[in-house]
C-alpha cells in the first residue's frame, strides 16, 4: 500500500486497483494542464509570500523549483506518474524534492479550487484558439466570395432564387461571426478568478484572491466559495455547447458543399478528397464527410458533461472530473474540424455554366417576374398566378424561361414587356444582389492571448 500526501486519516494507502481505476485516464488528461498548473503554483506562493505567509527563502525555493519544473516540461523531461493522481500532486511531489518548503505550496488552497484554476486557465486558451480558426474559416470565405459569380439558392432542396457566390459566401462569415460572439460571451463568464474558494468554504488565511487574479489576467474573482467550487463543469458545459452549434453548422456546410459538389456545381480540391480501392472513377469527399461526422462526437461530449452533472449535490464530486474529458474531447475535435474545413473552402472552384443550367432547369427567375409585374401596377397575388402559369409553360414546352422571347413571355403572362427588362429578367447575375465579403481584422482573440501571454511571462 502506498503513503499519500493526503493520507494522515488513513491506516493504509489505497490499493493499486483503486489508484488505477481512478487516476489512469485522468493522469492523461492532466498532462494538458502541467503549464497551467505550474502558472496557478507560481501566482499562488506570490501571493503568500506577498501575504507574509510564506518567508523570502521559501518563496524563492518554491518559486525557484517550480521555474525548473516549467523548464523540464518545455523539455519534454516532466513525466506525471500515476501513483501520484495528478497532475497538482505530481508538481508538487517534484518541488518538494528539490525544497522542504515544498510542503507549504499547498497553504490556503484545496486540490478542489486547483483543478478549477487549472481548466479555466485551459480553457481560456482553447476559446482564444477557436475563435481564431473560426476566423481563419471566415477568412477563407472572403477569399472564396472574389470568385464571383451567379449562384443557386435553395429552399427544400429545389431551386428558389439566384444570388451570387459573394452573397453565399458571406451567409456563412455573418453564421461563423455569431460563433464567435458565443464564445467570447462564454469566455467572459470563465475568466473568473476561482483560487481561494479551497475545498468547499474558503479559509481563514489572509490571502489576496484580486492578486491571484491580477498575475493571472482573469478579468474578476468568483466571490463564493460554494458557487465556486459547484461550478465545475458549468463552464466546461457552456463551451461545449457553443461548440456543437459550431459544430452544427460546420455539418450543415459539408452536406451542402458534398451536394452542389455531386451536382457539378462546385469542384473540391483534389488534395481534400480521396479514391476507390476498387472503383478508378471514384473521388470522394472524405474530409467532408468526416466532418459531418465528427459532429456527433461534440454532441457526444456535451451530452456526456451534463449528465455527469445532473445528479451532483453542491460542493465538489469525482463526477466532475468526467467534464474534463468530455471538454477536452470536444474542442480538440471542433478545432480540427474548423483547421480542414478552411482548407476545403480555400479550395473550391465553381462551374458557372452548371450553375446558369441549374437556375435554368429550376426557373429560378419566376420571383423576379413576379415581383416585376408587381411593381408595374399589377397586384402580387395575380402577378404570383401569372409568373405560376409561365413556369408551367415553358414546362409544356421543355424550355427553360431564358429560351422564351419577350413577346412570347409577355403573352403568357397577359401584358407587354419591353426587350431591354426581359433581357434583365431572363439572366442571371444582372441586377442582382452582389455584396461583397468584409472582414474585420482579429481584434479581441489576439489581444487576449498577448494580455495573458504577458502577465505569463512575468512568473515564469
Amino acid at each position: 500500500m502506498k503513503k499519500m500526501l493526503w493520507g494522515g486519516r488513513f491506516g493504509e494507502g489505497p490499493s493499486a486497483d483503486t489508484i488505477l481505476f481512478n487516476s489512469s485516464e485522468n493522469i492523461q488528461l492532466d498532462a494538458e494542464l502541467i503549464p497551467y498548473d505550474i502558472l496557478g503554483s507560481l501566482a499562488h506562493v506570490r501571493m503568500l509570500y506577498k501575504q507574509e505567509i510564506i518567508s523570502t527563502a521559501e518563496y524563492e525555493g518554491i518559486s525557484s523549483a517550480l521555474k525548473s519544473v516549467y523548464s523540464q516540461w518545455e523539455g519534454d523531461a516532466f513525466i506525471l506518474r500515476p501513483d501520484l493522481e495528478d497532475v497538482h500532486m505530481n508538481v508538487e511531489a517534484a518541488v518538494t524534492a528539490m525544497t522542504p518548503a515544498g510542503k507549504k505550496m499547498h497553504t490556503a488552497r484545496s486540490r478542489n479550487d486547483q483543478v478549477l484554476l487549472d481548466m479555466r486557465l485551459y480553457m481560456r486558451d482553447r476559446a482564444l484558439g477557436l475563435i481564431l480558426e473560426m476566423e481563419g474559416l471566415q477568412k477563407a470565405f472572403a477569399a472564396l466570395s472574389e470568385k464571383d459569380g451567379p449562384m443557386a439558392a435553395y429552399t427544400h432542396t429545389r431551386v428558389a432564387q439566384p444570388i451570387t457566390i459573394s452573397f453565399w459566401c458571406e451567409s456563412w462569415v455573418d453564421s461563423l461571426g455569431r460563433d464567435i460572439d458565443r464564445l467570447k460571451e462564454a469566455y467572459g463568464r470563465l475568466n473568473a478568478n476561482p483560487l481561494g474558494a479551497c475545498a468547499i468554504a474558503g479559509t481563514a488565511w489572509k490571502i489576496d484572491r484580486k492578486e491571484t487574479a491580477r498575475l493571472l489576467a482573469f478579468n474578476s474573482v468568483q466571490e463564493n466559495a460554494l458557487d465556486a467550487i459547484s461550478s465545475r463543469g458549468e463552464c466546461e458545459a457552456e463551451m461545449l455547447f457553443c461548440m456543437s452549434l459550431a459544430m452544427c453548422k460546420l455539418s450543415r456546410l459539408s452536406e451542402e458543399l458534398i451536394w452542389l459538389s455531386q451536382k457539378g456545381l462546385l469542384g473540391i480540391a483534389e488534395k481534400h478528397t480521396t479514391g476507390s480501392s476498387i472503383m478508378p472513377n471514384k473521388k470522394n469527399p472524405d474530409v467532408l464527410e468526416l466532418i459531418r461526422g465528427r459532429c456527433g462526437r461534440v454532441y457526444g461530449s456535451l451530452a456526456h458533461a451534463l449528465i455527469a452533472l445532473k445528479g451532483t449535490m453542491g460542493g465538489y464530486n469525482s463526477d466532475m472530473q468526467e467534464t474534463k474529458y468530455a471538454l477536452m474531447s470536444g474542442s480538440d475535435t471542433t478545432a480540427a474540424c474548423l483547421q480542414a474545413m478552411a482548407g476545403v473552402v480555400s479550395g473550391l472552384t465553381f462551374n458557372r455554366g452548371a450553375i446558369e443550367r441549374e437556375l435554368e432547369s429550376g426557373y429560378a427567375q419566376a420571383t423576379e417576374i413576379a415581383d416585376f409585374l408587381a411593381l408595374n401596377g399589377m397586384p402580387f397575388r395575380e402577378a404570383h398566378e401569372k409568373a405560376g402559369k409561365l413556369v408551367r409553360h415553358c414546362e409544356d414546352k421543355g424550355a427553360g424561361i431564358s429560351a422564351l422571347s419577350a413577346k412570347e413571355a409577355g403573352t403568357v403572362l397577359g401584358c407587354a414587356i419591353k426587350e431591354s427588362d426581359w433581357a434583365s429578367l431572363k439572366g442571371f447575375g444582372r441586377k442582382r444582389l452582389n455584396r461583397r465579403v468584409t472582414v474585420k481584422a482579429p481584434t479581441f482573440a489576439r489581444e487576449e492571448k498577448e494580455r495573458i501571454e504577458e502577465a505569463y511571462q512575468k512568473l515564469v
